[in-house]
């Protein structure tokens, strides 16, 4: 919660503002002088961050059948918690301790002294230059923003492009504005080691297509992914559940473990790391837990998003995952530059895209790179719970809207083999 989705969010929403004003120009108006204060940004950044979190703590402490113990806790054997020394007896647990960094294993990172996504939100100052490590949600989401507030950043990538578990023509399309912003993105690039130097500078050696270059910056930040919380500290062999401290606690279809009475919910099973999926499966473990309901999780229609700008949000399928499972498939492609309240607003990037099986009309999958796409992804989240695409097609919707541009993307589906070019791409149906 202090580390996570809000403080991340908070900083993307300064970030935004300050970029909005550098593009007073495109809107007809001029602003000279405007000078980033790092030290206001981290204090509203903590204001928020601190104002859920004491009224989430409040309704907990006033809970009558809640008791909030505060404390590192491992097990001290079956149905046995130790918190601190007191020993907390339970007849049913649930886990949910979240995750931590992963610190790649290369030579020298700390001796250079890395930030994390737990640490880099709350340094003093900003520094000149960042190099990144990492180009998934994490890295791309913390290059962007301290990019706007004016640190140069080189994101070093291992894989052939950023946001790899995305739909390929997402990850290509995004990287063409952050590189217009100025991200320096370097993809197959495999970091080798850190030195640290003189100046308090560092040195980030990477092998980069296959040939070693070196990267000098102020800090660098590490964003390779996360892994289960202190998972070897919580002495789950003396309740008998199995865990890898790399891939999580192991889970049946209901959440629990391997012992009986124990279950495990988001992020530490390893699957997804989504806020919404940690509250998604604790609300199906409390009904095992306590009423025995035998309920199962699903993560086929559990969204996801990146909050870059354009954002990027995904739901269910690619057209060649939907394949490869023998679906026959169509797909529907809306360019926000051809919707008209897009083009109003200067937020032209992106599209929204549909896979839905073309015998059934059953939504299998929905992509956005958009603005404000993380809203615009609930309609077809609800066009898969209803089991068809039709009544997104049939709806009235406002105009002008970005919600135009998903309803274009659903009106205009067509086979897979119809697909324009390489990336995806179709003809503009025309403005909406």
């Amino acid at each position: 919660m202090t580390v996570g989705c809000i403080p991340t969010k908070t900083l993307v929403g300064s970030a935004q503002v300050i970029h909005s004003v550098g593009r007073g120009a495109e809107f007809g108006f001029r602003v000279s002088g405007v000078e980033i204060d790092w030290p206001r940004i981290r204090a509203r950044k903590d204001a928020i961050v601190n104002s859920i979190v004491a009224g989430t703590e409040r309704s907990l402490e006033r809970n009558p059948r809640i008791e909030l113990v505060k404390g590192w806790a491992r097990f001290a054997g079956p149905g046995r918690l130790d918190v601190d020394g007191r020993i907390i007896h339970a007849e049913r647990v649930i886990i949910a301790t979240g995750v931590a960094p992963n610190i790649p294993e290369i030579p020298g990172p700390q001796q250079a002294g890395y930030l994390t996504n737990e640490t880099v939100m709350d340094i003093e100052a900003l520094p000149r230059s960042m190099v990144v490590l990492g180009g998934g949600p994490e890295g791309m989401e913390f290059g962007q923003v301290f990019h706007r507030l004016g640190v140069k950043i080189t994101v070093l990538q291992r894989r052939d492009r950023i946001l790899p578990r995305e739909e390929e023509d997402i990850s290509r399309e995004l990287e063409g504005p952050l590189k217009n912003e100025g991200l320096d993105i370097r993809t197959r690039a495999v970091p080798t080691r850190v030195e640290a130097l003189g100046g308090n500078l560092v040195a980030v050696f990477a092998s980069v297509a296959g040939r070693e270059e070196r990267f000098e910056a102020d800090r660098f930040l590490v964003a390779t992914g996360r892994r289960p919380h202190h998972l070897s500290e919580l002495g789950l062999e003396a309740a008998g559940v199995d865990g890898d401290p790399q891939r999580g606690i192991t889970v049946d279809e209901t959440l629990r473990t391997t012992a009986e009475d124990i279950w495990a919910i988001g992020d530490v099973m390893g699957r997804m790391q989504y806020t919404h999926f940690a509250v998604y499966t604790s609300g199906i473990a409390v009904k095992n837990a306590l009423k025995g309901e035998g309920r199962r999780y699903d993560t086929t229609r559990v969204p996801g998003a990146v909050f870059t700008d354009p954002e990027v949000a995904s739901v269910g399928l690619t057209a060649e995952q939907a394949q490869a499972r023998g679906r026959r498939v169509k797909v529907g492609r809306q360019p926000m530059r051809a919707v008209g309240r897009a083009r109003a607003m200067g937020e032209t990037a992106g599209f929204v895209k549909f896979v839905v099986d073309a015998d059934t009309n059953e939504v299998l999958g929905m992509h956005v790179l958009a603005h404000l796409g993380g809203d615009l992804l609930p309609q077809g989240i609800l066009m898969m719970q209803a089991g068809s695409i039709d009544p997104l097609q049939a709806c009235v919707c406002i105009h002008p809207t970005l919600f135009e541009g998903v309803k274009a993307a659903a009106s205009h589906l067509r086979p897979l083999d119809a697909v324009a070019s390489a990336t995806g791409d179709f003809p503009d149906e025309g403005e909406h």
